[in-house]
């Protein structure tokens, strides 16, 4: 893999090196002077449409949640009541850890491991309007979200792929892009999040050593650093490509919500096609040099088959 930028690659080495300058290196001394995002209450769909969607500036809109029922009434126990039966893959992007268990053992395995301080649990991207549609009810659409184009472009069904992560306090996601040119929008529900960004421009190059040189990345007005909290009720706007962290600082639900505006169309198209060109012509080598991810691509790309109606047994040589 050619790419210069150590914020772009996915092997793991780069993955770690940037995780550990954030845990104990020059990013964690950057982020506590980093600015607040920009926080705005009572905005209006048309307000937002203006002033940030339009240019592209990410936001937090607080309290824009505030009066849904699942910010009002959800708690882990009350999940577990609802949908207890339910089966969930807990640490999908571990191998390893990854396993299906039902919402209610999760909800155990969250309590086991608090009380033994085990590292954190994680139950990441649930779909859950295919397995659990009945808690759609309790996260209403957002009115500044209509934008997405993926409606149009998938239907109805497809579409629809809004997800729920739940996970226990400590748990982290590491600094990333979205795929695919998606906006994100994350409404958090349960807890508080502390995120960290950085510009879709953040370039983090390497040293004379070859080593990753944080300072360059820092000294540069394009990484655009801010961290800032998101709490319930709270709705994060962020542009397609800007780079993002999370950590629970308490057990947290939120809901990830994605948006295709109409002007990343055909970059949203070209992403597709070469990852499903990559998967088709490339498994064994994509499964080699990216073990942690292959099965996270591999589940999307099947849900996303099965929710568009694709019979992949239809497939001919």
């Amino acid at each position: 893999m050619n790419e210069p930028n150590v914020l772009r690659r996915h092997d793991v080495a780069s993955l770690d090196a940037v995780e550990h300058s954030f845990r104990a290196g020059a990013l964690a001394e950057a982020v506590r002077d980093a600015p607040v995002l920009d926080t705005r209450s009572g905005l209006t769909a048309e307000e937002f449409a203006e002033e940030y969607r339009g240019t592209q500036r990410p936001v937090v809109l607080e309290g824009h949640a505030a009066d849904w029922p699942s910010v009002r009434d959800w708690s882990f126990e009350v999940l577990a009541e609802r949908v207890g039966g339910v089966e969930v893959v807990v640490d999908s992007y571990s191998t390893k850890a990854a396993r299906k268990v039902t919402f209610a053992r999760f909800v155990e395995l969250l309590r086991e491991s608090e009380a033994k301080d085990d590292a954190p649990i994680y139950l990441q991207e649930w779909y859950y309007q295919t397995t659990a549609p009945e808690l759609a009810a309790d996260m209403p659409e957002l009115d500044i979200a209509q934008y997405d184009f993926r409606r149009d472009l998938y239907g109805d069904k497809a579409s629809t792929n809004h997800q729920l992560w739940i996970g226990q306090r400590g748990g982290v996601t590491r600094m990333h892009q979205d795929s695919y040119m998606v906006d994100v929008m994350h409404a958090q529900i349960v807890g508080t999040k502390r995120w960290y960004v950085m510009g879709p421009d953040a370039v983090l190059p390497r040293d004379a050593d070859g080593e990753p040189d944080f300072d360059a990345l820092l000294a540069s007005p394009q990484a655009k650093l801010h961290r800032f909290d998101l709490k319930p009720g709270d709705v994060l706007y962020l542009p397609a490509n800007w780079f993002h962290r999370i950590e629970l600082l308490e057990n947290s639900i939120g809901l990830g919500r994605k948006c295709l505006d109409q002007v990343n169309l055909r970059l949203h198209i070209k992403q597709r096609m070469t990852e499903l060109l990559a998967l088709l012509l490339n498994y064994d080598e994509v499964a080699e040099t990216h073990p942690e991810l292959v099965d996270v691509v591999m589940a999307r790309s099947r849900t996303w088959a099965n929710r568009m109606d694709i019979d992949l047994s239809r497939l001919r040589p």
